[in-house]
């Protein structure tokens, strides 16, 4: 391809010298270059006499097969433009639930804007199982927490998860405000199940919170609700709870700077097929992927 394209150039100046001008490069280069391309193809490509630079025919067919080349090269980037916004296709994502994060809701608006024909799809788990899904390759993205990073996925740190600990109006602490989370430790609680994060359980742990289990959902709609209730304490990601905090309907219970935070990431596997709308999303997240 070095060869058609100094042939091009040679062509393009009408001679080896003008070309050399041009391409700043010293002629005897040029020379050789256009020598090679003729030896590769077993036939002369032009003449250089009194008259000047002149194409054979078999140097003309060349060079249109050249400039041909040129033209296709130069229309790549814009091809690769009208690729993008005509992309079709899905994308799959496992969150962890009820997930608030701006910046990850941003991104997959501006995804949509840009690419409306690709179908989104969200799937809600646990926190646990999103590496296995990615490992079978049956997602292209995960939003969740670790309890360990693994060395066969990439993991792209998106934010800290402040989790509060939280009780309905009708529950005897509303109102209250502690120092120490272990004073919570008599309390009955509303646990998570699975979707609570090892940080979380072994915060739990540490402080001796959660020992009386009240009530039990994996889903946190559903365990706030049961708070709200006043069924018992439980831990909320602070974002998610902040609404209920507002009118009324939930209370914090720790003061500010107790409350445990979790590591959230977005998770991939840099072993899947390459996906281009995989790539675009990741890069709208703030985390652009190399295309392999």
């Amino acid at each position: 391809m070095d060869l058609l394209k100094t042939f091009h150039e040679i062509v393009e100046a009408r001679g080896v010298s003008r070309a050399g001008r041009a391409l700043r490069r010293k002629q005897p280069a040029l020379s050789l270059a256009l020598k090679r391309l003729e030896d590769a193809l077993d036939v002369k490509l032009c003449r250089r006499g009194p008259r000047g630079f002149e194409l054979t025919d078999e140097g003309m067919l060349v060079a249109e097969t050249c400039s041909s080349l040129n033209a296709l090269v130069r229309s790549v980037p814009k091809r690769l433009s009208n690729i993008t916004a005509d992309l079709r296709g899905k994308i799959s994502i496992q969150i962890i639930s009820s997930l608030v994060c701006e910046r990850f809701d941003a991104a997959i608006s501006r995804f949509h804007d840009q690419h409306p024909k690709v179908e989104i799809l969200i799937d809600v788990t646990t926190w646990d199982s999103v590496a296995a899904a990615l490992l079978r390759d049956e997602i292209d993205v995960g939003v969740a927490s670790a309890q360990t990073l693994r060395s066969d996925l990439q993991y792209d740190f998106l934010f800290d998860e402040m989790h509060g600990a939280y009780c309905g109006r009708s529950h005897p602490l509303y109102g209250k405000t502690f120092d120490d989370p272990a004073a919570l430790s008599g309390q009955a609680f509303v646990l998570t199940g699975a979707d609570e994060p090892d940080l979380l359980t072994a915060y739990r742990t540490q402080h001796g919170l959660g020992v009386q289990v009240a009530g039990l959902s994996e889903h946190l709609d559903e365990a706030k609700r049961l708070t709200m209730l006043g069924i018992g304490v439980c831990f909320l990601p602070e974002a998610f709870a902040a609404p209920e905090v507002a009118a009324g309907r939930l209370w914090p219970l720790l003061k500010e700077g107790e409350q445990p935070a979790m590591p959230i990431f977005v998770i991939t596997n840099p072993r899947a097929p390459q996906k281009l709308a995989r790539q675009l999303l990741l890069t709208e997240i703030g985390f652009p992927r190399a295309a392999k």
